[in-house]
């Protein structure tokens, strides 16, 4: 590049006085959030009601998953168009190609209903303690959601209070484990750079390291784990949505050490159709988008015939 400057992904503090709506706290926070999702497409935010406690049940919570029989973790747990649930370690697999990555999709678990119902399905016994540390962080993963997103609405002045309450109201969840098992080699690359489809999604990594982010002018940065941190990452329906302002985050994982590596994801999507607001068309930066049916896009990001775009959102609902 031969600028000789420091890339480092933005930390933002979601402290109790940063998240008082109207305060000058928040507002200088929610311009530290809309910087960096223009600037780098993502940002890490430590959040003040996240423990180390909690950080310790998930991951526990994870590796019970993964420890279960295969016959098991494969069972359908959602009838949802598009739905992904479990992906085996497989090169030629639709969602994570790699011969050392296995997820599992789980449906709104931010709910009790949802995290019981996939419980029940891995654990016709019961598993009292999975489902409940299932709901317990992905409802506060949530909270870290909704207060992006009102803080970007804000930042960029749209003010329509019953837009921001649809998008609460109509936003759906799906969570991610992600298991990466250990290596007998020195680096693999697994996942391949690619940007989520989701409109936000919040990733939170366990002790091993291997996830990079590509700045908007191609160079990668180190996303080192922290128990007591998560990334924000903007998706394609983000920057559809901010009509180009925001930068959709392009990232890849690559194993690097020879342990299992874990993380969890929330991929946040909207239920139905939505539009480009208003404030965000003007001379200088004219509609970009139509009208986007999000699990649409969702569909035709997991079929392969949408690997040959560049940008895949363009594509779909480009003008």
């Amino acid at each position: 590049m031969g600028s000789g400057k420091e890339y480092k992904i933005p930390v933002i503090n979601f402290s109790e006085e940063n998240l008082k709506p109207g305060s000058d706290s928040w507002i200088l926070t929610s311009k530290q959030v809309r910087y960096a999702l223009e600037e780098y497409g993502c940002f890490e935010v430590t959040y003040h009601r996240f423990t180390l406690q909690l950080h310790n049940s998930i991951f526990g919570a994870t590796k019970d998953f993964f420890d279960l029989p295969k016959e098991i973790k494969m069972r359908k747990t959602s009838d949802r168009p598009g739905a992904l649930g479990y992906v085996e370690a497989n090169p030629t697999a639709p969602f994570c190609k790699s011969t050392v990555c296995e997820t599992i999709g789980i449906d709104d678990p931010t709910t009790i209903e949802g995290a019981g119902h996939f419980t029940n399905i891995m654990w016709p016994q019961g598993n009292d303690s999975f489902r409940e540390n299932l709901h317990s962080f992905s409802k506060l993963v949530a909270e870290l959601y909704e207060t992006t997103v009102k803080m970007v609405f804000e930042s960029y002045g749209v003010q329509d209070q019953g837009l921001l309450d649809s998008f609460k109201e109509s936003t759906f969840h799906l969570f991610r484990f992600f298991k990466y098992k250990a290596l007998q080699k020195n680096e693999v690359d697994v996942l391949g750079a690619h940007t989520d489809c989701s409109f936000i999604s919040l990733l939170h990594q366990h002790q091993v390291k291997g996830l990079h982010i590509k700045t908007k002018d191609g160079q990668w940065i180190d996303a080192k784990p922290s128990p007591s941190s998560f990334l924000v990452l903007a998706g394609d329906l983000l920057m559809a949505w901010s009509n180009d302002r925001v930068h959709a985050c392009e990232h890849d994982v690559i194993i690097e050490e020879n342990k299992d590596r874990y993380s969890i994801v929330l991929f946040t999507f909207i239920k139905g159709v939505i539009h480009v607001p208003k404030e965000l068309v003007d001379d200088e930066h004219p509609l970009r988008y139509k009208p986007i049916d999000c699990f649409g896009y969702e569909v035709f990001c997991s079929s392969k015939g949408s690997r040959k775009f560049a940008c895949r959102v363009k594509d779909f609902c480009g003008i």
